[in-house]
């Protein structure tokens, strides 16, 4: 059980990774959402302004152009003056692109590359673009357009035509590794994860008698990977920023796009923390420990008279968590349902088990002890009572002798 385990536990890690990759790499939808994200952060949307304004004075040839409209004494100064609007520019490229429509522009740029660069990874017809030759970027034509709208700079400097620039994604050399890569993540992204499953559920059945254990053992595997995760995001962050980053102006914007793009694989990380953690508690809780024990006494009555009120509880709890949504599968109609029925088979076995610890015992009756008996009195008292009940007239004569007899026995 134990080998099955520790094979669970590196096919969980790889799978994590590999469910990431395809699920942020390979999904134009969570791509375009990210890219949006990334022209929020502050760091990010500047160097794409820097980007923009680069493109836009590159085409132009703006010192060029403006020692042209200088006289010649005065064209010494014209780099000085590119360079104070470029400063203009930026500011103005940035304001651009908090706008809405900029970032609708921003939005529909990425989503076209990523389309293109999912075709292109999975072998489809995209044009002239191949394994050979060509390139996947993302076009900045439209944004510099806007911007050059505002700044007037073609206008003013006599040219024509429209600026366009790209951000690269993937250049010809390197499509026939990645095309390799996806077909692998294709193959093996579910099929690893129900592997892991599998295996974990294995090594619970396998344990007779240790399937309390196991159930532990396992979820204590899983907040590992979830532990390593987040290391290796941290850690593979820093040394791939180290590696692409040259200019140390630019590591804010680099170290911004690799949290953002690696938020999914974050939150598998969380998931598996959370998923581990509750394997952790259910198995605590079925334990033998002192609290474990008194929290199943305490709720043994419930779990007899008042089934419908705990499941009712239940309920209640899991609508709390999936409303709160803390990881995918709480987002989704499968992983709903999934963890809907986990939950029910969870309780119905930790009720199950609380009633066979603790039957109900019967109520045990017990014999009623008889009435005391009074304090005796002797004949002649009892003899001079009724007298005096027969004076006072309480007793008629007849009553008299009755009682008289009785008390003698006669």
């Amino acid at each position: 059980m134990w080998g099955l385990i520790v094979v669970a536990t590196l096919i969980t890690l790889v799978s994590s990774l590999t469910v990431w990759s395809k699920r942020q790499l390979l999904s134009t939808d969570n791509w375009t959402r990210s890219s949006a994200r990334l022209l929020q952060n502050d760091d990010i949307r500047a160097a794409v302004s820097a980007k923009l304004v680069e493109v836009t004075f590159n085409q132009t040839n703006a010192t060029a152009q403006l020692e042209k409209y200088l006289p010649k004494q005065a064209q010494g100064a014209a780099p000085a003056i590119v360079a104070g609007m470029q400063v203009a520019a930026t500011r103005a490229a940035d304001t651009l692109l908090k706008t809405a429509r900029a970032q609708q522009l921003w939005e529909q740029a990425n989503r076209a590359a990523h389309e293109r660069l999912v075709a292109v990874l999975e072998k489809r017809d995209v044009g002239r673009v191949s394994a050979d030759t060509g390139t996947i970027s993302i076009q900045l034509g439209p944004l510099a357009q806007r911007l050059d709208q505002r700044l007037g700079l073609k206008a003013r400097l006599g040219q024509s035509g429209s600026p366009s620039g790209e951000i690269v994604l993937i250049r010809s050399e390197n499509l026939k590794n990645a095309q390799n890569a996806v077909r692998i993540l294709n193959a093996l992204t579910i099929f690893l994860a129900f592997v892991a499953l599998a295996l974990y559920a294995l090594a619970i059945y396998l344990a007779r008698g240790k399937r309390r254990k196991f159930l532990e053992v396992s979820g204590t595997s899983l907040i590992f990977v979830g532990l390593l995760v987040l290391i290796i995001r941290r850690i593979v962050g820093g040394a791939l920023i180290d590696s692409l980053v040259h200019v140390e102006a630019n590591r804010p914007a680099v170290r911004a796009v690799w949290f953002i793009e690696t938020d999914l694989l974050r939150d598998i990380a969380i998931a598996l923390l959370l998923y581990g953690g509750l394997m952790v508690l259910a198995g605590f809780f079925a334990g033998p420990s002192r609290a474990a024990t008194a929290t199943r006494r305490q709720l043994a009555p419930a779990f007899r008279r008042h089934v419908a009120a705990v499941y009712a509880v239940t309920a209640l709890v899991f609508l709390l968590f999936i409303a709160w949504g803390p990881t995918t599968a709480t987002r989704r109609l499968w992983g709903v349902v999934l963890l809907a029925a986990l939950t029910v088979l969870a309780i119905e076995a930790w009720r199950r088990q609380t009633l066979r610890e603790f039957p109900e015992t019967p109520a045990v009756v017990l014999p009623t002890s008889p009435p005391p008996e009074p304090k005796g009195e002797s004949s002649l008292d009892s003899l001079e009572r009724l007298a005096r009940l027969r004076s006072e007239g309480a007793l008629s004569e007849s009553e008299f002798e009755q009682q008289k007899a009785a008390l003698l026995g006669t």
